[in-house]
């Protein structure tokens, strides 16, 4: 690994090598950012209709990396479009 440069040291050491040269071969040359929310938008209203209960905003906000005020902004939006 020592012929690696920094970057896919760092990559083999948290995937392996035979990951590390997969995820190299299928994206040589590009520039990744991964967004810093894991979860899509779509998901998150998804965990809100199946568990929200009316007092577990803190908790859904813990779970999925957002904070409170947007998840109590989603549920406000999955509340108005589920009354119409």
């Amino acid at each position: 690994m020592e012929c690696l440069n920094d970057i896919y040291k760092e990559l083999a050491a948290l995937v392996g090598i035979e990951h590390m040269e997969k995820i190299y071969e299928h994206y040589r040359g590009q520039e990744l950012n991964f967004p810093s929310k894991i979860y899509s938008k779509e998901y998150i209203r998804i965990v809100i209709k199946e568990e929200y209960d009316g007092t577990n905003t803190k908790d859904i906000a813990r779970k999925t990396g957002y904070s409170e005020r947007w998840i109590k902004k989603l549920t406000k939006e999955c509340e108005q479009h589920s009354t119409k």
